[in-house]
């Protein structure tokens, strides 16, 4: 396995399919990956920022908590009730008890919140947060230089049919062509740069809706055995 190996997040919103590169440095900063229970694709980015990050146990499952410059603290949680491997959705709450208090929704994107047609999608949920970090005066994250290995995967990602595309914040990402709506043609797609990108040993993250029903991957191809007997042909004038 790469040292500098990216993680490629697949992520489906509607009919729109992107890719998103994140490398591994601005994915795991922490001595102890258990400490950050799986949420290192959380506490990285906002560690980044120069903030003090931990996680925490919530009411039944693990939350993400970061303490501002200004005394407030932001909250980054699942679903609590019941818990989920891969969440469907996510909150960001700011607040601070002492002095002047704060209650602040930063994002939801649980049914019927706000920002519900994001799911569990962490790219927006980080532009979110990023979005507000910004408007509190939080130093930005360090710029870094593309990998060798970032641009392999880019290499990967362009033939399979995804083209470059730049977020509202400036981060760079792939997606597919908007004029490629066809279900049929975006499984193709999006297959030939998944086994792709496994046959080239990175490390690939599909987002929970692509594995609902819209755009399933297809199923492997039976292989015929060789040692099978092929059916007999009838004989001629004979019934």
């Amino acid at each position: 396995m790469h040292q500098d190996n990216p993680l490629i997040t697949f992520e489906q919103e509607g009919s729109r399919i992107t890719a998103w590169t994140k490398t591994r440095s601005s994915l795991v900063l922490s001595e102890d990956p258990k400490r950050d229970h799986g949420y290192g694709y959380l506490t990285a980015p906002l560690r980044q920022r120069g903030l003090e990050v931990t996680v925490e146990y919530g009411l039944s499952d693990y939350i993400v908590h970061a303490a501002l410059p200004d005394g407030s603290s932001m909250i980054i949680s699942p679903p609590q009730e019941p818990p989920t491997e891969d969440p469907e959705s996510w909150t960001v709450i700011r607040h601070r008890e002492a002095g002047p208090a704060v209650y602040e929704v930063i994002y939801d994107s649980e049914p019927g919140g706000p920002h519900a047609q994001h799911g569990g999608s962490i790219p927006s949920l980080l532009a979110a947060v990023d979005a507000r970090l910004d408007q509190l005066g939080v130093p930005p994250r360090p710029e870094q230089q593309r990998s060798s290995r970032e641009r392999a995967a880019d290499a990967v990602l362009h033939p399979a049919g995804f083209i470059p595309a730049v977020a509202f914040g400036g981060e760079c990402y792939h997606r597919l062509p908007t004029g490629m709506t066809d279900p049929a043609e975006q499984r193709q797609a999006m297959t030939r740069a998944f086994t792709t990108l496994k046959a080239e040993d990175f490390d690939v993250l599909r987002d929970s809706t692509l594995l609902k029903p819209g755009i399933p991957l297809p199923a492997p191809t039976k292989q015929v055995s060789a040692t099978a007997t092929p059916p007999i042909p009838p004989r001629p004038g004979i019934r």
